[in-house]
């Protein structure tokens, strides 16, 4: 069964298999890890951003699943508490 994480919906291999969509091959994949390999060599060969730049792609290009890692998170008005997705207390000095 499909999950739905960060707003986006997951399939299992088979899943998407089973509703027609393309696989990528071994090779495909391949060589995407070597261009990512390349990107993160020449990331950190690369100096520091410039004073006040925000280095990234920022716009579009920007991490659209930043900050779901505390989705469904609620701060009690009463105690002053997180609680996780959950409703679980959270510790912050392990937040």
């Amino acid at each position: 069964m499909p999950k739905k994480i960060g707003g986006k919906i997951v399939y299992t291999p088979e899943e998407a298999e089973n509703l027609g969509m393309r696989m990528l091959t071994p090779e495909e994949i391949a060589r995407a890890q070597a261009s990512l390999d390349q990107f993160q060599k020449d990331r950190a060969a690369a100096g520091p951003a410039t004073e006040g730049t925000s280095p990234g792609f920022g716009g579009r290009f920007s991490d659209d699943l930043d900050g779901t890692e505390w989705e469904g998170w609620t701060l009690d008005p009463k105690t002053g508490q997180w609680r996780d997705q959950n409703g679980n207390p959270v510790d912050e000095g392990k937040a």
